[in-house]
């Protein structure tokens, strides 16, 4: 009874936060996708390998041995949840075969809705075989769902929530990718030293994410003697004309537009920049990382820079001498089980499994320890980053990369 009654607390909790939480590019489910039964958007992997190996406290002996996603499966983010499941599918895959295992996976469905991550939460921590939960792609998900596991003690390891404040929100709070906190500032740096430029405009998301990474590059930009001269909110989903922004940017004389918007609006962004002759540097952040930028922009963004914590993956990775083995072999398998290249957000969670299991496999399943072993990491380099390590808040830092488009491509120029 005690644990059902703090469950509903928590999923309230997780509710009041939706209207302060607008997260990683959130947006909201489109209209008629209802709120389905959390089971009928669930799906299950399982691989048939022997008994899990591992030491005391295992999942063998303690009887736990699933990991439970929850990610953007519908909606307007499935293309992102949709490479995030199949990291983690690949991941598990790989790690069973190799150490002869049996872990099993299960994906929820949240649709991009933080009211939603709270129903799949109070299912994934009422179910007795899960070890840990991994989500979501937004920020607002998994801080809507943080309250849950953290009063049932439960680690949720996020392979993407981005938001300064998801660390602090409880001791089995942990993210794979960097914090804002500092992915804004790193970002600001590197594009200070890349460019030379001094005036900076920015355009960004009008939601809690958007507005806080603007205001950290922008803050950053600033101290390294830059000069920001016009700062730029559009409602997300909504603006598709760009251009009386873009004309007031342009009379400002902006010698740099960043543009901090998910890739299908950043597109959209660099084109009417480029139709209005707008000679400045145009730059995204990691979420225009993705092919179909390209496919929108074709070759009309040539020219333009993606700043990033996550790598891109192009045809030709899997061939390329500065290419570790581990990568290779990632992007090899996934290509072969999927028929696509993998990208960032398919490495991150692919990253978050497997630093996951091995961790599982050192101390067994129970929560404290793995967080405390989560905390405790000081560098790791996976497929999603190098210099990986959680600081002494618990937040993740890495090296940042720095693309530029060219012939239709993202190539790496730092």
């Amino acid at each position: 009874m005690k644990k059902s009654f703090r469950k509903i607390i928590s999923a309230m909790a997780g509710i009041s936060m939706i209207a302060a939480l607008a997260g990683c590019g959130r947006q909201a489910a489109p209209e008629g996708s209802g709120a389905a039964a959390v089971g009928a958007q669930t799906q299950a992997v399982q691989n048939d390998a022997p008994g899990t190996q591992a030491a005391d406290g295992s999942a063998q002996e303690s009887g736990k041995n699933k990991l439970a996603y929850f990610f953007p499966l519908t909606g307007e983010q499935m293309q992102y949840g949709t490479m995030l499941q199949r990291g983690a599918e690949l991941a598990l895959e790989l790690y069973n075969e190799e150490h002869g295992t049996s872990y099993t996976a299960e994906f929820h469905d949240d649709k991009g809705d933080a009211t939603e991550a709270v129903n799949v939460a109070n299912k994934i921590v009422a179910d007795p075989s899960v070890i840990a939960g991994l989500g979501s792609y937004s920020s607002s998900c998994a801080m809507a769902a943080a309250p849950i596991f953290e009063d049932n003690e439960m680690l949720l390891f996020s392979p993407n929530a981005s938001h300064t404040d998801f660390p602090a929100m409880g001791r089995f709070m942990f993210s794979c990718v960097m914090s804002q906190k500092y992915e804004g500032a790193q970002f600001a740096d590197e594009l200070f030293k890349v460019t030379g430029a001094k005036k900076l405009a920015i355009i960004y998301q009008n939601t809690d994410q958007g507005v806080l990474a603007s205001e950290l590059f922008s803050d950053q930009w600033k101290s390294l003697g830059g000069e920001v001269v016009a700062m730029e909110a559009y409602v997300t989903g909504s603006t598709k004309d760009f251009s009386p922004v873009l004309s007031k940017i342009k009379e400002a004389g902006a010698e740099v537009i960043y543009a901090s918007a998910a890739y299908n609006e950043a597109a959209q962004i660099f084109l009417q920049a480029k139709n209005l002759n707008i000679e400045a540097q145009l730059v995204g952040p990691g979420m225009c990382l993705k092919n179909e930028l390209l496919e929108i922009t074709e070759d009309k963004a040539d020219g333009a820079i993606v700043l990033s914590s996550i790598p891109y993956f192009a045809e030709d990775s899997a061939e390329r001498d500065d290419v570790d083995e581990a990568t290779k072999n990632f992007i090899t398998r996934f290509t072969e089980k999927y028929g696509e290249i993998p990208d960032g957000f398919a490495a991150s969670s692919y990253d978050t499994t497997n630093i996951l299991l091995g961790f599982i496999d050192e101390v067994g399943t129970d929560s404290d320890a793995l967080r405390q072993k989560l905390a405790a990491m000081r560098e790791f380099n996976g497929v999603s980053g190098y210099n990986m390590a959680f600081n002494e808040n618990k937040e993740m830092v890495k090296g940042i990369y720095v693309f530029e488009i060219r012939d239709n491509t993202f190539v790496r120029i730092n």
